[in-house]
């Protein structure tokens, strides 16, 4: 029993092993996740609470061990022969009802308990009986009892068996509809109790041997293998010796009638009665099936069965017949019994409770695209990690907010190149060059533009050819500055010149129309919103801005420089609002030379 307890151990971790499933892994940022496998027809997408009800019917056998029945009778004679008892012709149906429980993460291994219900018939059969005995009749006389069963001695034997089981539970599904289980364990005995009939008969002689005493003839018990020519013997080989060819049952029914326990071929008067076995003994059972799903709910299992129970009994020390017409069963002297049943096993298991949630996301493994991690609903319990409204099964950038149209991956300078390509991440350009942008227009990217703000040709490294030099001039006057400190002011991460800061525009073109030799500096600045990428490049935008503005007025582009400075030279504190708004600014200051 302990090496078919270990392989069945050794069989289920097998079938656990194969039945593994790959943990799946996360996929690298920027590029594409495999779509999620639906796991609809795993265990752990089953209820973990179920119900059995299982029919059985097979074979029983036993092994019967019991003391000699000799041994409950008054000086028994060597003589006395009673063979050994055997089992026969078991026969075992039944059922048996039961809970469960599936425990461990993938719902393979459970617990279970309940109650079987086996009807067992067999005949227990006892090749020989003779016992030769001292006895005493009716009368108080001494005399030596000689009974002789007619044949072999059978008992049709009906077995009531209630067990409790308490068993581990394995089970895997292959497919939809096809999977094994099995129970394995303990069978404790609450009940077991044999119901007989017999069709034993007995012939009953007596011997009876007198001696002469001072107080008269008595009996007593000739315990001699052969018996005294002077004793009187009721038997059915003395009778035949005096009358042969004469009826003996007559004769001895004649001689039970004035008092001799004697009689040929005698039936018990009660051919039934009942023994049982001991409650206490523990067994063990073993039960496999195929599993054919009908549905999530119910499957239908077919296989066999084993189960051993080992059962002990106390003898009663009775014996198996003594008057004409008793009878005792041959259970009585029955000490162990060790019972085997085997055979097929028809049954229905109903699943219960709610439907698993191996990642307690709300959504049931059966209908979880993502069983192994927490999701959403909307996406059938995939995750949306970065929250953007994109599963992360179709998101090449599941932990940064992103666009549907990049596959989940942002765009932050918005110029439809993605991050993971964009050399240039947070300043818009052309695909071209990789996202980096071409402020001058002249062709080439900033990074190899020796001169981003002014167009210039390639030949001169993106730096606008200078004219030939003028004619000598006078030494120039000395550099007057015009204060312009009105500053002009912009939104958050705007670079769009408002119409309150047209007059300030307009009074500088007039200085230059007034002053052919000035100039104008145009210097923009950022808050400190935004990295120092972003400022620097919207600080320059919004001095290009005016820049801009100032050209299109009619202002020879000549006669100006814009500048951004980032957010390095604020004019007010940008812990607050009203002063992050002042920083938010251009200066245009007029030069002459």
């Amino acid at each position: 029993m302990k090496k078919l307890f270990f392989l069945l151990i050794a069989a289920s971790g097998a079938l656990s092993a194969l039945a593994q499933e790959a943990t799946p892994q996360a996929a690298p940022q920027a590029a594409p996740q495999a779509a999620p496998q639906k796991k609809k027809y795993t265990d752990d997408a089953l209820p973990r609470w179920v119900i059995d009800l299982n029919l059985m019917g097979g074979i029983l056998t036993q092994d019967i061990t019991a003391t000699n029945p000799v041994l409950n009778y008054t000086n028994a004679l060597n003589s006395s022969k009673i063979g050994g008892l055997k089992f026969e012709n078991g026969v075992s149906y039944g059922g048996n009802a039961q809970i469960g429980f599936f425990f461990d993460k993938k719902s393979h291994f459970g617990i279970g308990t309940g109650l079987m219900y086996k009807m067992q018939t067999g005949d227990v059969i006892l090749d020989k009986y003779t016992v030769e005995y001292q006895s005493t009749d009716s009368r108080g006389n001494i005399f030596r009892q000689v009974t002789n069963a007619s044949g072999k001695i059978k008992e049709q034997i009906e077995i009531t068996n209630i067990s409790i089981p308490l068993v581990l539970k394995y089970k895997h599904r292959f497919t939809r509809r096809v999977g094994i289980t099995a129970d394995a364990g303990l069978l404790y005995n609450a009940m077991l109790k044999n119901q007989y009939t017999t069709d034993a008969k007995f012939t009953y002689e007596a011997i009876y041997k007198h001696i002469n005493t001072a107080n008269g003839i008595v009996t007593v018990y000739d315990n001699a293998t052969t018996p005294s020519n002077t004793d009187l013997l009721i038997t059915e080989k003395q009778y035949l010796a005096t009358h042969p060819g004469g009826n003996t049952a007559d004769y001895l029914t004649q001689q039970r009638i004035i008092g001799y326990n004697v009689g040929k071929d005698m039936e018990p008067t009660n051919k039934k009665g009942d023994v049982s076995y001991a409650q206490s003994s523990v067994g063990f059972l073993f039960q496999p099936s195929l599993s054919l799903y009908l549905s999530d709910k119910v499957a239908l299992n077919i296989g066999g069965y084993f189960m051993h129970q080992l059962f002990t009994h106390a003898p009663t020390g009775k014996r198996l017949t003594d008057q004409v017409g008793e009878y005792n069963s041959v259970l009585n002297n029955v000490t162990t019994t060790k019972a085997s049943s085997y055979g097929g096993n028809l049954g229905l298991r109903f699943y219960f409770s709610k439907f698993s949630d191996r990642d307690k996301d709300g959504v049931p493994n059966r209908t979880d695209k993502c069983p192994w991690v927490p999701g959403l609903p909307q996406f059938e319990g995939c995750p949306d990690t970065d929250g953007d409204g994109i599963p992360d099964s179709q998101d090449s950038c599941v932990d940064v907010p992103g666009l549907k149209h990049l596959n989940g991956c942002p765009d932050s300078d918005g110029d439809g190149i993605p991050n993971y390509d964009d050399a240039c991440p947070y300043q818009a350009g052309p695909a071209k060059f990789l996202g980096c942008p071409d402020t001058d227009g002249d062709g080439l990217p900033d990074s190899e533009d020796k001169c981003p703000n002014e167009a210039g040709p390639e030949s001169n490294e993106g730096c606008p050819i200078p004219p030939p030099p003028p004619p000598p001039l006078p030494p120039p006057a000395p550099i007057r500055e015009h204060d312009m400190s009105e500053p002009i002011l912009f939104e958050i991460g705007k670079a769009k010149v408002s119409e309150a800061s047209f007059p300030i525009i307009a009074e500088a073109i007039m200085e230059l129309n007034t002053h052919e030799n000035a100039y104008i500096m145009i210097d923009g600045h950022t808050d400190i919103t935004g990295g120092n990428a972003i400022n620097d490049a919207l600080s320059f935008r919004r001095a290009n801005a005016v820049r801009k503005y100032l050209i299109d007025m009619g202002a020879n582009p000549k006669r100006m420089i814009a500048v951004g400075h980032g957010s390095r030279n604020p004019m007010a504190d940008n812990n607050t609002a009203e002063g992050r708004s002042k920083n938010r600014r251009v200066i245009m200051t007029l030069k002459h030379r």
